[in-house]
């Protein structure tokens, strides 16, 4: 079954020049740069059955010809996406059913009042340019830089500038080691937010999440399965706050403000239990626990202030560095 696993990371667009001549992507390069324009639909009902289903249908052209991906339910934390995929070569630009035969997806595009319900909703159009590498373990990764707008209707564009990292195949671990050797050159942030999910944000809000993290009380020791559990935990829960420290609502900053300063305490001190924690990455984590918590005063400088600490680089950087280090004890490199 195909699982599709990527990273995506927001870059200025003036700084994308910087990318084509970035020793990290030279190095170990099999094929590209190649620039292609991709032009992307993506279809649902007028009362989002699909995405009620946790599904996605994307009709793309490309290179002269068309092409249809199913992506269904899936995570991202740390900006690393992991869904499901089936891509097919189909004829046209309209929905191709024949070609969806895995059971449970076959089952619900069956439904002939929900194909005849489906609809462009919205569209992406980029120019993508891809780098494909092969690292020196073998891990062969698909480097892609899109730049473009998100199309909603005949009045709403939004611009796309973004880096997506996929594994093909081999360590995930090193989709964050490209992504750091990237990051110490050229700013990054990390994405967590796929382009289906900016489309769809026009057509339905979703309430603000006021969901708290459950903070059991840590046991005398940690293994690394449950440690690396609980830090991916207490990363999403970090940034699934994020988004209401811009709110105008002051209870909801309050929460956010709560939320985010309770888990960093929380995950810090599970960093100090696990004896295996690298030096470095705890050092981060100090100094991301302690500025989170430093006094201001009043709530909306609060939220600003630790807004600004999380959308900073350095913590950007100790995101990467955390992923890189729970898929495999990588070699840290220290912020700059």
């Amino acid at each position: 079954m195909p699982n599709e696993i990527e990273l995506k990371l927001r870059i200025d667009a003036a700084d994308t020049t910087r990318l084509f001549n970035h020793p990290a992507l030279t190095h170990g390069l099999e094929h590209g740069p190649l620039t292609r324009q991709l032009i992307s639909t993506y279809f649902d009902t007028p009362d989002l059955r699909l995405l009620d289903a946790e599904i996605s249908l994307r009709v793309r052209s490309m290179s002269g010809g068309w092409f249809q991906a199913v992506k269904a339910a899936g995570s991202s934390v740390a900006g690393l996406h992991q869904r499901m995929e089936w891509e097919d070569i189909i004829s046209g630009s309209e929905p191709d059913f024949s070609k969806i035969t895995e059971p449970g997806l076959a089952a619900i595009f069956a439904d002939r009042q929900l194909r005849d319900a489906l609809q462009p909703l919205f569209v992406t159009d980029v120019a993508r340019t891809e780098w494909q590498l092969r690292m020196p373990d073998g891990t062969a990764l698909e480097v892609a830089l899109d730049l473009g707008e998100l199309q909603v209707g005949s009045h709403i564009r939004e611009t796309i500038s973004e880096v997506e990292i996929e594994l093909k195949s081999g360590d995930a671990a090193q989709v964050f080691s490209l992504a750091l050797a990237l990051q110490a050159d050229i700013p990054l942030t990390i994405e967590n937010i796929s382009k289906a999910q900016r489309g769809y944000g026009h057509y339905r809000t979703l309430p603000p999440s006021l969901s708290t993290l459950a903070l059991a009380a840590l046991p005398q020791a940690l293994d690394k399965a449950a440690l690396t559990k609980l830090v991916w935990a207490c990363v999403h829960q970090v940034q699934s706050k994020q988004a209401l420290l811009e709110a105008d609502d002051t209870q909801l900053q309050q929460h956010a403000i709560a939320e985010i300063r309770s888990t960093l305490q929380y995950l810090l001190s599970a960093l100090q239990l696990f004896k295996s924690t690298p030096a470095a990455l705890l050092t981060e984590y100090h100094w991301l626990h302690d500025t989170a918590h430093a006094t201001q005063p009043d709530d909306q400088a609060a939220a600003h202030h630790i807004h600004t600490l999380l959308h900073s680089q350095r913590c950007q950087r100790l995101l990467l560095q955390t992923g890189a280090w729970l898929l495999a004890q990588a070699t840290l490199v220290q912020p700059r």
